[in-house]
C-alpha cells in the first residue's frame, strides 16, 4: 500500500509511537501544571499544551490516552483545590473535557487503524492476486506460442499432403474418361480445394488476437486492395480520408472478405463503394455497398454463421470475429435485388480522423 511521505513536516513525528518522547511531553505536562498553575496561579494557558498530550496519546496508543486524561484532570482538580480551597467548577468542566478528547480521539484512531489494516490486507491480497495473474499470463503465453506452432507444423504437414491429392486428382482427370468415374474425380477435385481453403481459414484464425490492437487506416487499406483486383472488373471507390479505426492488425481481412464476398455471391458486381457516416451517440459507421443480386432477409444474419455458404462459409464469420476484438460489430442492410450492404459500427473513442477539418458526415 502507497503511504503518505510528508517529507519534512512535524506530522511524521506523529507516525508510530515514540515512547521517550511521550514520557518528556507528559513531565514537561506536570512541571506546568507545578509552576504555571499551583504557584503563578495561571489556571487556563497551561492546560492546552494538556489537550495536546492527549491527542498524542490517542493517535498511538488508543483507548490508553484516557488513563493520562484521567491523570491530567484529577492532577488539575486537585491543584485548583490546593490553590483556590475549593474544587471549583471550572476544573471539574476542564477534566470532564480532557476524558472526553481523549475519547473521541483514540476511537478516530482506532476506526482509522482498523481501515488500514483493512486496506494493507487487501492490498496483500490483490498483490497476490496480481502475481498469479501475472504467473497465468506467461504461462498462458508459453501454451499459446506451443500450439500456434503445433497448428503451424501440423497445417503445413496437410497442405503439403493436399498438394499431393491435388496432384493425384489432377493426373486421374487426364488418366480416366469414364463419364461416371470423372463426376466422383470433379467431386473429389472440388473437396479437396474446399479443405484447402479450410486450413488457410486456421491460419488467419490463429492470429486473431494475438497481437495488439492498432490504429489503421481504412481508406489506405482499401486502397491497396484495389491493386490484386483484374483490371476492368470492378470499379472500387473510397470516399474516406483519413479516418482511423482501432482494431485487430487483421482488420485487412475483413475487406478483403467483403470484397471476395462480393466478387463470389454478386453475380453481376461492377461496382463497390466505401463511405462513412456519423450515427448517434457518437458512433460511427463504416458503409460498405455493392451492386450485385444482395442478401436475401431472411439470410441477413446467417451469413455471419460459421459454415453457411456456398464455399467454406468462413469469410463472414472471420470479419466479424476480427472486429468484435475491439468492439466492432457489423450487419447486413442492404436490399435484396439491389445490393449489399454492409454497416460496420465504430463506437466512440474507436475512431479518430487524422485531418481535424475534415468530419466525417
Amino acid at each position: 500500500m502507497q503511504k503518505y511521505d510528508a517529507d519534512g513536516s512535524w506530522w511524521r513525528s506523529l507516525d508510530k509511537p515514540k515512547p521517550y518522547a511521550f514520557a518528556f511531553l507528559i513531565l514537561l505536562g506536570l512541571l506546568l501544571e507545578f509552576i504555571v498553575h499551583f504557584q503563578l496561579r495561571i489556571a487556563v494557558v497551561y492546560t492546552h499544551f494538556y489537550y495536546l498530550i492527549i491527542v498524542v496519546a490517542g493517535l498511538w496508543y488508543g483507548r490508553k490516552a484516557i488513563h493520562i486524561a484521567l491523570l491530567f484532570g484529577a492532577l488539575h482538580i486537585a491543584d485548583a483545590y490546593l490553590t483556590m480551597g475549593i474544587i471549583s467548577p471550572d476544573s471539574l468542566v476542564r477534566a470532564c473535557m480532557f476524558v472526553i478528547v481523549a475519547v473521541v480521539v483514540s476511537h478516530i484512531a482506532e476506526q482509522m487503524n482498523c481501515y488500514r489494516d483493512q486496506l494493507v490486507s487487501q492490498n496483500r491480497e490483490l498483490l497476490e492476486i496480481n502475481t498469479q495473474l501475472e504467473s497465468s499470463q506467461k504461462a498462458f503465453e508459453i501454451a499459446n506460442k506451443k500450439l500456434n506452432l503445433l497448428s503451424s507444423i501440423t497445417r503445413h504437414d496437410i497442405k503439403n499432403q493436399l498438394m499431393a491429392l491435388l496432384g493425384f486428382i489432377e493426373l486421374s482427370k487426364r488418366k480416366f474418361t469414364d463419364t461416371e468415374m470423372m463426376h466422383f474425380i470433379e467431386r473429389e477435385d472440388v473437396i479437396a480445394h474446399a479443405i484447402q481453403r479450410q486450413i488457410e481459414f486456421t491460419k488467419n484464425y490463429e492470429n486473431i488476437g494475438v497481437h495488439a490492437p492498432t490504429w489503421q487506416d481504412i481508406g489506405v487499406q482499401v486502397k491497396a486492395l484495389q491493386t490484386h483486383l483484374p483490371s476492368g472488373e470492378i470499379e472500387v471507390s473510397v470516399t474516406i480520408e483519413g479516418l482511423e479505426i482501432f482494431a485487430d492488425p487483421l482488420l485487412e481481412k475483413v475487406f478483403e472478405n467483403l470484397i471476395d464476398n462480393s466478387r463470389r455471391h454478386g453475380e453481376r458486381v461492377r461496382h463497390i463503394s466505401l463511405s462513412s457516416m456519423q450515427h448517434e451517440q457518437d458512433s460511427l459507421v463504416i458503409v460498405y455497398e455493392d451492386d450485385g443480386v444482395g442478401v436475401p432477409e431472411a439470410e441477413k444474419e446467417r451469413i455471419f454463421e460459421k459454415g453457411f455458404g456456398k464455399n467454406t462459409g468462413l469469410g463472414l464469420f472471420l470479419t466479424r470475429e476480427i472486429l468484435a476484438i475491439t468492439g466492432l460489430t457489423i450487419r447486413e442492410s442492404g436490399v435484396h435485388g439491389k445490393g449489399a450492404r454492409f454497416e460496420i459500427l465504430v463506437p466512440k473513442g474507436k475512431f479518430r480522423s487524422t485531418q481535424p477539418a475534415t468530419v466525417p458526415k
